[in-house]
């Protein structure tokens, strides 16, 4: 067996970023940005109103201000004020010429034609030309994931068509002879497919899309059958169980017999310690055990970085020390462990987080996994913690 952290760097090594593409903002949110982008001109180009007002040209001790125009947001009108001159102008409408300052409307009086200030201050509410970005700034560096933010200030710049990794295509079988759809009533040994929900959930969250999904029975043939079928229409192909010894775990007979290169079958690792990895030129592949718990560990300590490295973006592992909550028992054993837990902000108001381990009877036991944002990593022989110590965390959501 290998660590975690050797399997990390294998997965980092085999997999190459996917060609980026051009993409339209409307399809690029969660997306990774491959290219660094940069101000094209300055940011705000003109000095704008920071406020509705009057725009006055101060000089010396003018007690009033004539009104001679009025400034909306739009074309730039051709205006310049003398001394003793304001505009009216509105927010984010440009200052004109000769504009010392916006006064607020709420801080003068209006006397005919004259506005007269009722206050004193420093702040000009005036946005600079320049003053967010100058031309040729970096705003956005390559390897980004992109949200609605990011989104809204390319719009702002202009660039509509961001270059963006694709979206990873991913095939999904879940194999099993005990498994029924989630809608059917299960026979006596029979359980309800619940990992295809799961990798579907997970690979909507990671940045991936699925291709094909399907549940299938343990038959090396058909499972063969089904595989070819898929030609190159993927990126990442994920199998859920058939990850173990046993006489009906196909997934690395199915591997190899489908060209695939197997770089490694097992990690020191629980719950996943039977995890699989290979890859084919730029395709890569996972055989997941099939345990619900195994999963949900091996798809975030592993099968992201996969998504990550497809996408060009840095790995992630946002490790946190916390607290633990309570008291929990876990038997010292020679594997790293990583607990399904919950993070939360401490309820006595002061600020920051605790953790709380969840139930765990077993690897098969799916009740453990709801409400779990975060995985409680235990170091190989660990004892059990106690309430109060500090633990490793690795968010799986901010909580």
């Amino acid at each position: 067996m290998i660590s975690l952290a050797e399997a990390r760097a294998l997965i980092v090594r085999k997999i190459p970023p996917l060609p980026a593409a051009a993409t339209p903002l409307a399809r690029a949110d969660g997306c990774v940005l491959r290219q660094n982008v940069r101000a094209g001109e300055d940011f705000p180009a003109f000095d704008r109103s920071a406020m509705d007002g009057y725009a006055i040209a101060e000089a010396g001790p003018a007690q009033k201000f004539r009104i001679v125009a009025q400034i909306q947001p739009g074309p730039a009108p051709k205006c310049r004020i003398r001394p003793g001159e304001c505009v009216r102008i509105f927010t984010g409408a440009p200052v004109p010429t000769g504009a010392s300052r916006v006064l607020m409307q709420e801080n003068v009086r209006l006397e005919q034609n004259f506005v007269v200030p009722l206050e004193k201050g420093n702040a000009t509410h005036i946005r600079r030309r320049g003053e967010d970005a100058r031309k040729g700034e970096l705003l956005l560096k390559s390897g980004i994931r992109l949200g609605p933010g990011d989104l809204a200030l390319l719009a702002g710049l202009g660039v509509t068509r961001p270059k963006v990794s694709p979206r990873v295509r991913v095939a999904h079988f879940a194999t099993g002879n005990e498994l029924v759809a989630p809608d059917k009533k299960p026979r006596p040994g029979m359980i309800r497919d619940s990992n295809s929900s799961l990798v579907a959930a997970l690979t909507a969250r990671f940045g991936g899309e699925i291709v094909r999904q399907e549940r299938l029975p343990d038959e090396f043939s058909g499972l063969l059958k089904k595989a070819r079928s898929l030609n190159a229409a993927f990126d990442l192909l994920l199998l859920s169980g058939g990850a173990s010894v046993g006489d009906y775990d196909y997934g690395k007979r199915l591997l190899t017999a489908l060209g695939f290169r197997i770089h490694f079958a097992a990690i020191n690792l629980r719950p996943g310690k039977p995890l699989v990895f290979a890859t084919r030129g730029g395709q890569a592949a996972f055989v997941l055990p099939g345990n619900p718990v195994s999963h949900l560990v091996t798809l975030h300590v592993a099968v992201r970085l996969a998504f990550e490295q497809f996408a060009g973006a840095a790995a992630s592992w946002p490790m946190v020390r916390v607290p633990l909550a309570r008291a929990f028992d876990q038997h010292p054993t020679g594997r790293e462990t990583f607990c399904p837990a919950r993070l939360q902000v401490k309820p006595d108001g002061g600020g920051g987080l605790i953790a709380r381990a969840m139930r765990w009877q077993s690897s098969g036991d799916l009740t453990g996994l709801a409400g779990v944002n975060a995985l409680l990593r235990l170091e190989a022989g660990a004892d059990s913690p106690r309430r109060g110590d500090l633990v490793s965390v690795l968010m799986l959501e901010v909580p």
